[in-house]
């Protein structure tokens, strides 16, 4: 009996030790349970992100660089217009070729010598003269040829425009000259003004002065008046145009 009882008590004991235990491994963790802090956790966002300026922009294709290397720019497409009106290009008229003191080849001045498209002597410079012009012949529209001329500045006292010819037996009518503006005004008729030059009946050729005539362009008529009767045709003659009337011929 007294066998039975010190083994209940050592039995309680024991039971008493094992709920002690267990009691103890509920109370919270040990430090050895604590998990570790973790040096890999995120570090909580201070804020939305910030693009990143520096960042660099989308790739760009080859091909579509070359081709926007090799567009013109503005200034490079500047039309050729302005240059070749710079340099004298474009249709032929008497601002774009100047003469000065010079002679020409009446044949191979450009122009046909109608009043729409006259013969063009240019910007006189100086006295120009246009050697061998056909006769004038009786009967339209052969009896008148037309030549234009521009003053580049205010024409000499002196200055006049005209024809020069040689009378002959077969050929006895004068070349008479009047100065008509391009739009048909008669500035000066060709027998109401002009003079001429030589002796009649042997006249060396008739002239208008210019010496009153403003900068611009104008238009030299010449003219046979004769009747056919008298003479069918003018003799060849030279139209003289002289600025500053230094190539004589002043009336």
């Amino acid at each position: 009996m007294l066998m039975i009882r010190k083994c209940m008590v050592a039995l309680g004991v024991v039971m008493l030790a094992s709920g002690c235990g267990s009691s103890s491994d509920h109370d919270g963790p040990t430090v050895a349970d604590s998990p570790p802090a973790s040096s890999s956790e995120p570090t909580p966002d201070a804020g939305s992100p910030t693009p990143d300026a520096s960042g660099t922009s989308p790739s760009v294709d080859p091909a579509d660089q070359e081709s926007a290397e090799e567009a013109p720019s503005p200034e490079d497409s500047t039309p050729s217009d302005e240059q070749d009106a710079t340099d004298g290009g474009g249709s032929g008229g008497d601002d774009e070729r100047t003469t000065g003191s010079q002679v020409l080849d009446c044949g191979t001045v450009p122009g046909s010598g109608t009043f729409t498209d006259p013969l063009q002597l240019g910007v006189v410079g100086g006295p120009v003269t246009a050697r061998g012009c056909a006769p004038l012949t009786s009967g339209s529209p052969f009896n008148v040829r037309y030549f234009s001329f521009t003053l580049s500045t205010a024409p000499g006292a002196n200055a006049h425009a005209g024809a020069a010819f040689t009378i002959t037996p077969d050929a006895l009518g004068p070349v008479y000259p009047a100065i008509v503006l391009p739009g048909g005004w008669v500035l000066k008729n060709s027998l109401g003004a002009g003079y001429w030059t030589g002796t009649e009946p042997d006249f060396t050729g008739r002239y208008q002065q210019i010496s009153d005539l403003a900068p611009g362009t104008y238009i030299l008529r010449t003219e046979k008046l004769d009747s056919p009767l008298r003479s069918l045709t003018t003799p060849s003659f030279d139209v003289v145009v002289d600025p500053d009337g230094s190539g004589g011929q002043a009336g």
